[in-house]
Order: structure tokens, then C-alpha cells, then sequence
């Protein structure tokens, strides 16, 4: 993110979010879902305090798409519910995270003719506005748009154009949407559970936040959030979101293969892959034993033992097309030689061992395992990998003085001006009352 737009969101909302104030991170996974309430402090001290998390099995989501209203708000509502009991607090407003493989990113272009004049900010905000009206349609919510390119006079690159003289200014703007339909029954389902949306934001684009240092952010990376139901995956270079996109494979995919392979149960095959699941087990421990119970005769679970090294045989080809995916992806992307050379791997499927090999394998890049960068604040239990989505959530405003960049409309609100990114809308509001 340039330093422009740095200032522009961090103006449009300096009180967002005050210290002291209790803020609540909710994030729908297609495995489970995950609330975390937290005490705004100051950056120096971390910029939250832990106060509280809950998390529940994930009813009523598949594939990112509502197919059991009531199982879904039952979800949310325990899940927040065991939070408030662990904060000793009741939170009223939750900012959303959402997943799915339906989650699409593109680029919205617009220009400005300047006649040669020196560019204001009235004028950046004008253009900014344009570019994002120019990208809305009926049928797809925005839930990010990302400026990740000025250009002045044709030349592109250019981190603040304020103040240049030029004929034409252009921006490019990364646009990061859903199905309006898909959109609308996931805030039905959590603000039928009496909760008020602050925000909804894409799952993997917080992840990347979480998990992502300044250098990477900076020089260039990729980030690969491995879900339940999707793997999302995020491309920075110079600082910004450059490129996204939602694969429809994810960990519930290697579940369900050990639960055919071994012929058992989905929920025996859960257990037995968090327990046991290797990608490729050591040279020592391939041949240990471990507990696998098959669906017997009679219907019922029974005993039943199988070496890791034949149970990684169900995992390996799994996640090797999940990577096969990623890389097919990112050379379809359209950034041809400027896509980045380091992968940052994070979600609850990248904790499997060997997981982080066979991806720097296939990718053909270093790989490490991405941890939210603010682990100490979140303490032992969630400094994992599995909670960088909400972890993002909770932080992406201290970071960059402003709530996450979502849709403007709020459950209370969902007429008014909808799929108007929140945070730039609020940027355009303010600006245009200031100057």
C-alpha cells in the first residue's frame, strides 16, 4: 500500500477504533467456525488484548455457500457465546470473515484528464471513486478494492501522484468480490443470531495480513491460506495486494480421501488426520503403526491399524494437486515475470508435517510456515496458523489506521449504497467534506 492511500484511510476514520474498545473477530470456515474478542491497546503494547475465544464445528457451510441456515446460526452462536464467556464480556458487533472458491479478484482502470494541471487530493479521491463505480455490478458484492498502481501521463508505478503536473492520471485498482446472493445469506445467518456487522472481509486476504512481515510485503510474496473447503491465495508486491484468487480444494478434500481410502467415517477420517496425517512420514517412523478404525460389517466403527507410510498415500497426491493448482494459477495470473519467488504457507491445513516441503517442492520456491506476526498477543492456543484469518481481522486496522476495506452497508443497513467499499467509502466521504 503506497503512503498515499496509507494517509487517505487513516484520515477518513482516525477514531475508529479507540484504545480500550472491545472489538470481535468472527470467521466462517468451512471446517470451524472462530470468534475472538479483544481489547484495542496501543501499537507499542501490540495493538489488542486477548480477552477471549471460542470456536465451534462449522454446520451448515459448504463450499463457502449457506445450505442450513439454522445449522449455521447455531455455529455462530456458540462459537460466540463460548467467547463471551472467556472475555467475561458480551460483544454486540462482529467483524466478518468469509471463504469460498465463488470469491473472484480483478482489476478496475480508470483515468482522469487533468489538462496539464497539478494533481490535488480532490483529484485522487475523484479518480478513486471512478475506478471503483466502473467495477460494481448487480450481481457481485465488493468487498475490497485495493489501488495497487497510479500512473501519470502513461507511466505507471507511481506511489503518490499528488502534487505532479500531468494530462492524464490513471489507477489501477484490485477488486476483490463475491456473488451478491451468497453474500446476502451470510450476513442473514450471523445477524440472525442478533450480532451487527462492522465488516465483512475475504478470509485469505486477512490471513496474508496476519501472517505476512514488511520485507515480504515489500520485495514480494505469496501467501497460500490452506482452508477447509478452498485454499486462498494472495500475491503482494511493492507493499500492496496485487493479485488474488480462491482455489475450490482445500483440507476437508484430504479428509474425505482417507475417509474413502480407509473406509470410514468423515469424522474418524478428521480425527485420524490431525492426529496421525503426514505427508511424508521420516524414514524412523513410516513404518509405526497407528490407530485408523474402518466402518465394520455391522455399520459400526471397528479397530483397525495401518502404517503412516500407507496412510500418507491417501494425503501426498492431495496436497501435491492442491500446489499443482496454486502454480497453474499464479502462471495464468497475467503477472508473468513479476510474480514473486518466496510462498508464505498459513491456515489449518498447512500444520500438517510435510506439508511446507512438498510445496517448496512443486512451487519451486523457498516456503515457510506463517504464523500471525502478532503470536504473543494471542497466546498459546492461538498463535496458530488455523486462526490467522481471524487474527487479521482484529489487527488489519492497527496496521493501517482504518477498518478493514469492506462493503460500506452494515446488517442495519444493507440498502444503502451497496457494494461501496466501507473504508475507501468513508476515505471518499471525508475528503470530499475536508477540502
Amino acid at each position: 500500500m503506497s503512503g498515499l492511500d496509507e494517509r487517505l484511510l487513516a484520515a477518513a476514520a482516525p477514531r475508529l477504533r479507540k484504545t480500550g474498545q472491545i472489538v470481535a473477530a468472527l470467521d466462517l470456515g468451512a471446517t470451524r467456525i472462530a470468534c475472538l474478542v479483544a481489547r484495542t491497546a496501543e501499537a507499542h503494547a501490540g495493538g489488542f488484548e486477548l480477552l477471549g475465544y471460542g470456536q465451534q464445528s462449522s454446520r451448515g457451510l459448504k463450499g463457502g455457500i449457506v445450505i442450513d441456515m439454522d445449522g449455521l446460526e447455531r455455529s455462530v452462536r456458540l462459537a460466540v457465546e463460548d467467547a463471551e464467556r472467556m472475555a467475561d464480556q458480551q460483544i454486540s458487533s462482529v467483524r466478518l470473515s468469509v471463504n469460498g472458491p465463488h470469491m473472484k479478484s480483478r482489476v478496475a482502470r480508470a483515468t482522469l484528464d487533468m489538462g496539464g494541471r497539478e494533481i490535488s487530493q480532490k483529484d485522487v479521491v475523484k479518480l478513486l471513486d471512478k475506478a471503483l463505480a466502473s467495477g460494481e455490478t448487480d450481481k457481485q458484492q465488493v468487498l475490497h478494492a485495493i489501488p495497487f498502481s497510479y500512473s501519470v501521463d502513461g507511466s505507471d508505478g507511481v506511489r503518490d501522484p499528488r502534487g505532479m503536473f500531468a494530462d492524464t492520471l490513471g489507477v489501477s485498482v484490485n477488486l476483490i468480490t463475491m456473488p451478491k446472493p451468497v453474500y446476502k445469506n451470510l450476513v442473514l445467518c450471523v445477524s440472525r443470531a442478533h450480532l451487527k456487522i462492522d465488516s465483512v472481509s475475504a478470509g485469505a486476504f486477512m490471513s496474508a495480513d496476519a501472517v505476512l512481515v514488511e520485507d515480504e510485503r515489500d520485495n514480494g510474496a505469496i501467501c497460500i491460506d490452506m482452508g477447509g473447503g478452498s485454499t486462498g491465495v494472495s500475491v503482494y508486491m511493492n507493499g500492496t495486494l496485487g493479485w488474488y484468487e480462491t482455489l475450490p480444494v482445500g483440507g476437508n478434500h484430504v479428509t474425505s480421501d482417507i475417509a474413502q481410502g480407509i473406509g470410514t467415517t468423515l469424522p474418524a477420517a478428521e480425527r485420524i488426520k490431525t492426529l496421525h496425517g503426514s505427508v511424508a512420514p521420516s524414514q524412523t517412523g513410516s513404518a509405526e503403526l497407528v490407530e485408523t478404525p474402518k466402518i465394520g460389517d455391522d455399520g459400526r466403527l471397528q479397530s483397525a491399524r495401518m502404517s503412516r507410510a500407507e496412510l500418507a498415500r491417501f494425503i501426498g497426491p492431495r496436497l501435491e494437486e492442491t500446489f499443482e493448482l496454486v502454480s497453474k494459477s499464479l502462471s495464468t495470473s497475467g503477472l508473468g515475470g513479476k510474480i514473486p519467488r518466496r510462498a508464505v504457507l498459513t491456515g489449518g491445513a498447512s500444520e500438517m508435517p510435510g506439508v511446507r516441503e512438498l510445496a517448496s517442492q512443486v512451487l519451486a520456491m523457498p516456503v515457510r510456515l506463517g504464523r500471525p506476526v502478532r503470536a504473543a498477543q494471542l497466546g498459546e492456543e492461538c498463535e496458530r496458523p488455523t486462526f490467522a484469518t481471524a487474527a487479521g481481522l482484529l489487527t488489519f486496522d492497527h496496521a493501517r489506521g482504518g477498518d478493514p476495506k469492506a462493503t460500506r452497508k452494515s446488517a442495519a443497513s444493507s440498502s444503502a449504497r451497496e457494494g461501496e467499499a466501507g473504508l475507501f467509502g468513508r476515505a471518499f466521504d471525508w475528503l470530499k467534506e475536508n477540502f
